[in-house]
């Protein structure tokens, strides 16, 4: 059943459509919210915030474009607002809370956990483009659209922070 079937069985009272479409988008939200750098805690209260707007919204939600993309704007804006409220020194303390206790040192997990630290490092313009194109698959035009942004700034904030992730990327190699 296709998120149009779902939302019109949503408005006609039915509770099965609201859980199956919270399921199909809950594990993509929380990760983005979490890539967003945001603590594990926060990202599942944040989450649970979204569907519950996405829930009170629905009635005045039309369908004009992409039902995914109206969500992960929902979650964009909750984020936003969480991130502009927290202090520096709280996210930072929140990612290290993150860590797991027993480090794993394999190489697939030292990447990911340099990839994190480095995505951390961008603005949060440029890290909410980077993951979701990357991480969520959506095209600059959809990423605009999310985000309340044109497309040329999300050109541009792509482009920004690839330049800066590869040159940190450099830093690291000559470093190690």
């Amino acid at each position: 059943m296709d998120d149009a079937q779902l939302i019109q069985k949503i408005m006609n009272g039915d509770k099965m459509a609201a859980n199956e479409l919270i399921e199909r988008y809950y594990d993509m939200i929380y990760r983005y919210i979490c890539h967003m750098g945001c603590s594990i805690e926060t990202a599942k209260d944040i989450t649970q915030d979204v569907f519950i707007t996405m829930m009170q919204s629905l009635p005045t939600y039309k369908e004009q474009g992409y039902f995914r993309a109206w969500l992960y704007r929902i979650a964009h804006n909750q984020t936003m607002n969480t991130l502009k409220k927290s202090s520096n020194e709280k996210r930072r303390m929140q990612r290290e809370k993150m860590e797991d206790v027993a480090p794993d040192f394999s190489e697939q997990r030292v990447n990911r956990e340099l990839l994190k630290n480095l995505l951390s490092q961008l603005p949060v313009k440029q890290r909410d483009a980077i993951v979701l194109k990357y991480y969520h698959g959506f095209t600059a035009k959809e990423i605009a659209n999310i985000t309340n942004s044109t497309l040329p700034g999300v050109k541009s904030r792509l482009f920004q922070a690839l330049r800066k992730l590869k040159a940190r990327i450099k830093e690291e190699e000559i470093i190690e």
